[in-house]
């Protein structure tokens, strides 16, 4: 399976993704920055406290990499359905499932690291901006940070596997379109709010839970079917 997966991250030069979300976690200090000016002052300013300032910063992270790993399912699947690709790797004498599995692992590996990675950059950069400006009141504590570290990274496990969803929508006419639009009404869903900002619909802790395990069921019914489903 190593092997496996070494070779789908040289055949679809995967080393290009991580400067693509390079990019993605540059935009998104700029926009946080923009909202940290423009809401400034305001009553219930944005990042008035440690609690909702991560809390908006998951959402963003979370939203960013659901729709990106949206985008790597339709590369690395869906595609290749559609370029009849996927037809020649299945006369390999490796099993289908082996094939897709390699994929599924690749795109929620990266999902988690980088939702993951975006949270603690995103927090660090926070704290230290914190201690020049001391725009946030509160104090953060170890145990603080660390009950915050467990947070996250459930949130970002929860987001990598229902960032497999759009799988479902995508596999039934390989859609590519479908699969993004799919992507990106998921985290309009899972990522609104109310209450303003400090609360989310992920906050309900089943949610998320939920929509994870379905990703991860739907991934592995993609994979049972394969056994008895034609390429076309």
């Amino acid at each position: 399976m190593l092997k496996l997966i070494q070779l789908e991250l040289r055949k679809h030069r995967f080393a290009r993704n991580f400067r693509t979300a390079g990019i993605a976690n540059l935009v998104l200090i700029l926009f946080l920055i923009m909202i940290g000016f423009t809401d400034q002052g305001a009553e219930d300013y944005t990042f008035a406290d440690y609690h909702v300032s991560f809390m908006l910063i998951d959402t963003f992270a979370r939203a960013v990499f659901i729709i990106f790993g949206g985008a790597l399912i339709a590369k690395l699947i869906i595609s290749e359905y559609r370029n009849k690709t996927m037809n020649v790797m299945f006369t390999y004498p490796i099993k289908r499932q082996k094939i897709i599995a390699a994929k599924l692992i690749i795109i929620f590996i990266f999902t988690f690291m980088m939702i993951l990675f975006t949270d603690l950059l995103m927090g660090a950069l926070l704290v230290i901006t914190n201690q020049f400006y001391s725009f946030i009141p509160d104090t953060l504590t170890m145990s603080d940070a660390l009950v915050l570290l467990l947070k996250y990274t459930i949130s970002s496990l929860s987001a990598a596997a229902m960032a497999l969803i759009p799988l479902f929508f995508g596999m039934r006419k390989h859609s590519v379109t479908t699969t993004l639009v799919s992507s990106i009404l998921l985290v309009l869903v899972v990522c609104s709010g109310f209450n303003g900002p400090s609360v989310s619909i992920n906050s309900i802790v089943f949610i998320p839970l939920t929509l994870g395990a379905i990703g991860l069921w739907i991934a592995s019914l993609s994979m049972i079917r394969l056994e008895t489903k034609d390429v076309n």
